[in-house]
């Protein structure tokens, strides 16, 4: 894989790195019991780019959305041998997979268990829908290093799961968007793609692109610290309390006049 790597125009040294992390992986998810490996194409741009800002042996905080049966659950753990996941998910597919992916959900949560099983030990679950959990997490004063984001591919709840993501993620760290082009639903509004850009309007200037495929990877550069004004934390002067009431009292007596 490494001569590869090196012919496609890879640094020797970043194909030697993204060579030993897959074989690691790979050697981890052969003990384990997948149906599907479409998070395999992520392996090199994940491997070229998170070494930009972490080592693999930092202790970082992983948040992701969307965990299915356990593949990019188990590579997070590989690639970060110090890292702990939280991973959110209902366990129970959605309508937009009965199409694409194995019909065998009955027992998603328990493939999703043994898969990431080499783990376990680092893996916090989180069982339920993302609308409701990230809120939970933000309260809970949460915060992530990396977070992953493949939850519903709806647009409307992409831009929520962006949104509240970006509230998670601590300064310096890295958020992925998923199925950045996947045209799920015929109206072009409904997709990922409109969530993602109208995100990605809104954060202008508070990120740095690190990558952009069908993935997009960001890094966030900019934390605001916003707290109440200081004008809107002043207690009101007697004065302004006295006069204010004078002028209700005076409203209800011309309401009650103007009624009869």
């Amino acid at each position: 894989m490494r001569y590869h790597l090196v012919k496609l125009g890879i640094p020797s040294h970043t194909a030697k790195h993204l060579a030993e992390v897959r074989a690691e992986f790979e050697g981890h998810a052969a003990q384990g019991q997948f149906k599907e490996r479409w998070f395999d194409m992520n392996i090199v741009p994940w491997s070229v780019t998170f070494p930009k800002v972490f080592d693999r042996s930092d202790p970082v905080r992983i948040l992701e959305i969307g965990s299915w049966e356990g593949r990019s659950s188990l590579f997070l753990l590989t690639y970060f041998t110090h890292g702990q996941l939280t991973a959110v998910d209902t366990w129970a597919g959605s309508d937009e997979w009965h199409y694409h992916a194995t019909p065998e959900l009955q027992d998603l949560e328990v493939r999703f268990d043994n898969n990431t099983a080499s783990g376990a030990d680092r893996v916090t679950k989180r069982k339920g829908s993302s609308l409701s959990v990230l809120p939970q997490l933000i309260d809970e004063q949460q915060k992530f290093d990396v977070i992953y984001v493949d939850g519903s591919h709806f647009s409307d709840d992409a831009i929520v799961d962006g949104l509240n993501a970006w509230r998670l993620l601590s300064q310096g760290g890295i958020m992925i968007f998923d199925d950045v082009m996947w045209p799920a639903y015929p109206r072009a509004r409904a997709n990922t793609a409109w969530a993602i850009n109208q995100f990605l309007k809104y954060h202008t200037g508070e990120y740095k692109v690190l990558h952009a495929q069908y993935q997009i990877i960001l890094q966030k550069k900019i934390l605001f610290d916003d707290r109440i004004a200081d004008w809107v934390k002043l207690p009101t002067a007697p004065d302004a309390i006295s006069d204010s009431t004078t002028k209700a009292s005076q409203s209800q007596q011309i309401q009650q006049q103007l009624l009869g």
